[in-house]
């Protein structure tokens, strides 16, 4: 009885996050910066930080890239925690692009950066995360960030001044899950 008790304890002291669960996020494959494919699925299990960039962009990516530089040297290094960086430019951003970007920019092993064929980026963008319609160039300003369960549970703004520490604060909530 006192074991039941102590179980049923533990699972209330559980830490539920307050923000919405407000879709999951579809499965592809997309190729990383050295050539490997990987399945968004296998991300599960970690808290996901995406974002929608291409590297030839002089408008908002530089300073969302500058921002999940930021977010990454902030966020523990033993977090089940991923970057995720996919770009939407897939004629030009190749692997070996990528991997040169990366290069450049990556400060934590856990932050990748994706390509893949354009229906499936255009797909996912528009589809899967919502974050652009058919209008638009395929990528906005915003860091969505996923749940351990691969559910989508915030999306924050670069442009927000605390966007660095708004987004520390979502995954440290997400990773207390």
């Amino acid at each position: 009885m006192r074991r039941v008790f102590l179980l049923l304890l533990l699972a209330a002291c559980r830490h539920q996050s307050d923000l919405p669960k407000l879709f999951p996020l579809p499965d592809a494959t997309l190729v990383n910066e050295s050539g490997q494919p990987l399945q968004l699925a296998s991300l599960k299990g970690n808290v996901v930080v995406y974002d929608f960039i291409f590297t030839n962009c002089a408008g908002t990516c530089p300073m969302m890239t500058a921002t999940m530089r930021k977010v990454t040297a902030k966020v523990g290094k033993s977090a089940p925690v991923r970057f995720v960086s996919i770009s939407v430019d897939p004629k030009r951003d190749t692997p070996p692009v990528l991997h040169a970007y990366a290069a450049k920019v990556r400060n934590d092993p856990r932050w990748t950066f994706l390509t893949g064929d354009w229906n499936t980026i255009r797909r996912l963008s528009i589809d899967g995360f919502k974050l652009a319609t058919d209008e638009q160039l395929l990528h906005s300003a915003k860091f969505a960030v996923a749940d351990k369960n691969g559910v989508l549970r915030e999306y924050v703004s670069s442009l927000e001044d605390d966007a660095v520490d708004h987004v520390v604060r979502t995954v440290g909530d997400l990773v207390g899950e």
